[in-house]
């Protein structure tokens, strides 16, 4: 294959769907996320005057904050994972010359 030939398999391969950018953007915005949720746990900790109790709440939200967003963070990595499994199983499917599995509707037409 000449190098031009290799530049337009890459390109089909990234335009094509076939390997999705999604995760990598998702992992940019938690980190993104976790500097802002840790700036503003700190300016709310800075401003608290009110005492202990004040500061050990904040504390506690700044925690529970980074706690869900992590997990919305992997909620939605989960699902493209669970996407690039499957085309795996499709493709290892198709490797073996096993026909696709056809979904039968749940009810007949007369029922």
């Amino acid at each position: 294959m000449t190098n031009t030939h290799q530049r337009l398999a890459k390109l089909s391969y990234f335009f094509g769907f076939e390997r999705l950018i999604a995760p990598v953007l998702i992992k940019l915005i938690y980190w993104i996320g976790i500097v802002v949720i840790l700036i503003a746990g700190a300016t709310s900790l800075v401003n608290t005057v009110d005492g202990i109790g004040r500061m050990l709440l904040t504390l506690a939200a700044l925690l529970f904050s980074l706690l869900i967003w992590r997990l919305f963070s992997e909620l939605l990595i989960l699902a493209f994972n669970i996407y690039e499994r499957l085309v795996e199983i499709r493709d290892l499917l198709a490797a073996k010359g096993t026909p696709a599995a056809t979904i039968q509707p749940a009810l007949r037409e007369g029922d």
